[in-house]
């Protein structure tokens, strides 16, 4: 019997290992299962032998017989007579089985507190509030204009992941039999030599191409500009050497990647967000998040993170200080908004959170966005509003997707919803639907910018709208349309939302040196250059009735908002000289 119980331990210890890798430490319940199923086989073990009744009762059962043919002798009958000669045997094997019983209680006890018992004790929201508060760490209040500086046109995401997803099944759907092999793993935004990209692994379509690659693995990932839907690629080399990522999410048995990392030493720690990155020598990794529960068996928090090379399973273990400049983000969205929210509720301790609700914050969709900023840092984004409060928002907050600092600025007006509905308001006759709205800072006015797109979910127009006003929109077929549409619509209402420190007129006299016409959706945009000036002004006939008869050698003067950019776009024209 011994052997045979000694044998099912180890293999029910490694199937309950390989498939549920538990985390090995305290704060985390996932190992007490197994803590407490081994308690019951021990029990049970001592209370057969023991107990005569206990035997008696379960011979009868249907569980009995089966016992009876795997351990016979623990059903044979027990004679009447004491056996001298055995009687200290006897009582020695008995100790051991109370002994056991014993350990078993034991383990019942310690998986059943650790299950159940402590999580209440060291977790329950309405003891630690505050300490649930204070995850987020301290959220500075900062100022808009003075934080977020203006945004360059070419660094302005519209391509959402849905239309980053379409935009991916289309050109492997180019590549004969490749849609047959692989599909498309998890989009993640990052940053690439500069650019702004949507980058997702090609992983195994299932358990067969698995195995008909399984020493290579699946070839390839795919990157979609987040700023131009024409900037699309499929990489399945790089510099001469074919890219095959062995380790992955749609991997089996030791290349599914959490089950890589856990047997590589990671087993006493969480791990968690495996968001696949590349360098920018395109070499792919995947970025998986280490974590802590910080406030008992809750709360969680990234404490570090572990890099795998997708190719060689190379792997390197870094804290949040040490990381690689090319990681975007280690800070896991989910543990990220919880934290938000709960210092949002938690403002006035617990039971106001429940009940009066006085002071409350609460973010104002149900999941974060990353944007990224001119000094090369990324954020995880959100409105906030106040509790009870639809369809506006109170301000929003930053929070650095590496290091957590958190940042909390008091910008009052519409919330995202109200800005998709006022979007999809100036296109209605074409039913486009509207992205997310993320938040930039055009020519110092807080600004939602949101693609617009068909049914299909193609990009087909780009929407600028006020924060403070969301009826004030601009829509263009392309970002500087919009942005010229957008600008325009303020102008007209007086400059009321530029703010003056933010935004200077600049007004200029010269010579053109050179022109031309660009047709875009539909609308004629005129580009010239003054001589002795190196920037580029665009108007179209909405400006004035003369630009479309401007040409080389003319001498005119112009008014334009001075957004420090090479591209600027004319508020005012007028020709000196016809």
């Amino acid at each position: 019997m011994l052997p045979f119980l000694i044998i099912a331990f180890l293999v029910v210890n490694f199937l309950y290992f390989f498939m549920e890798m538990p985390v090995l430490a305290f704060g985390f319940t996932d190992w007490s299962n197994l803590v407490i199923a081994w308690g019951i086989l021990f029990l049970f073990i001592s209370a057969l032998i023991l107990l005569n009744k206990f035997r008696l009762f379960i011979a009868k059962t249907a569980w009995g017989e089966v016992l009876k043919k795997l351990f016979p002798q623990l059903f044979q009958e027990r004679p009447h007579v004491v056996d001298i000669a055995n009687y200290q045997n006897q009582g020695q094997n008995y100790k051991r089985y109370r002994m056991l019983g014993f350990v078993g209680i034991i383990l019942l006890v310690v998986g059943v507190s650790n299950l159940l018992i402590l999580p209440i004790l060291t977790s329950a929201p309405m003891l630690y509030s505050s300490a649930y508060r204070g995850l987020l760490g301290e959220v500075k209040e900062s100022s808009f204009t003075s934080d977020i500086e203006p945004i360059n046109l070419s660094q302005i995401r519209i391509v959402d992941e849905e239309t980053a997803r379409k935009l991916a099944e289309k050109i492997i759907g180019e590549v004969p039999a490749l849609g047959s092999e692989v599909q498309i793993g998890e989009l993640s935004l990052q940053k690439v030599r500069e650019k702004l990209y949507y980058v997702a692994p090609l992983e195994h379509r299932g358990i067969f191409q698995w195995l008909t690659n399984y020493t290579r693995g699946s070839k390839g990932f795919v990157m979609v500009s987040a700023t131009n839907p024409q900037d699309v690629h499929l990489v399945q080399s790089v510099n001469g050497k074919e890219v095959y990522l062995k380790y992955q999410m749609k991997g089996f048995f030791f290349d599914y990647l959490p089950r890589y990392v856990y047997f590589n030493g990671f087993f006493n720690i969480g791990i968690s967000d495996f968001s696949f990155e590349v360098d920018d020598d395109l070499n792919p990794y995947w970025v998986v998040t280490l974590y802590k529960n910080k406030v008992g068996y809750h709360g969680s928090d990234a404490v570090g993170a572990v890099i795998v090379n997708a190719q060689t399973g190379q792997i390197s273990r870094h804290t949040i200080d040490d990381l690689p400049r090319w990681v975007d983000r280690v800070q896991p969205e989910s543990y990220v908004y919880k934290q938000v929210k709960d210092w949002g509720d938690y403002i006035n301790g617990f039971w106001n959170s429940v009940f009066a609700k006085m002071g409350t914050l609460k973010p104002t969709g149900n999941e974060l966005h990353l944007i990224y900023g001119n000094d090369d840092s990324v954020y995880w984004y959100t409105g906030i509003t106040s509790s009870g409060k639809d369809g506006s928002s109170v301000g929003f907050i930053l929070i650095n997707s590496r290091t957590k600092e958190a940042k909390w600025y008091k910008v009052s007006g519409a919330d995202e919803g109200g800005a998709k509905k006022s979007a999809e308001g100036q296109v209605q006759e074409k039913s486009y639907r509207a992205g997310y709205p993320i938040l930039y800072n055009i020519g110092g006015v807080p600004t939602y910018i949101a693609p617009l797109k068909d049914k299909e979910g193609l990009l087909k127009a780009v929407s600028f709208i006020s924060v403070e006003n969301y009826n004030l929109v601009g829509v263009g077929a392309d970002i500087e349309s919009g942005l010229r549409a957008y600008q325009q619509v303020l102008a007209s209402k007086g400059n009321q939302f530029i703010p003056s420190q933010e935004n200077k007129a600049l007004k200029l006299q010269g010579k053109i040196s050179r022109v031309s016409q660009v047709v875009k959706g539909g609308e004629s945009y005129f580009y010239f250059m003054i001589e002795g000036d190196n920037r580029i002004f665009v108007g179209s006939s909405n400006t004035s009735p003369k630009i479309p008869l401007v040409k080389v050698g003319d001498l005119i003067s112009v008014t334009a908002n001075d957004t420090k950019e090479n591209t600027l776009s004319i508020t005012e024209f007028k020709g000196e000289n016809y």
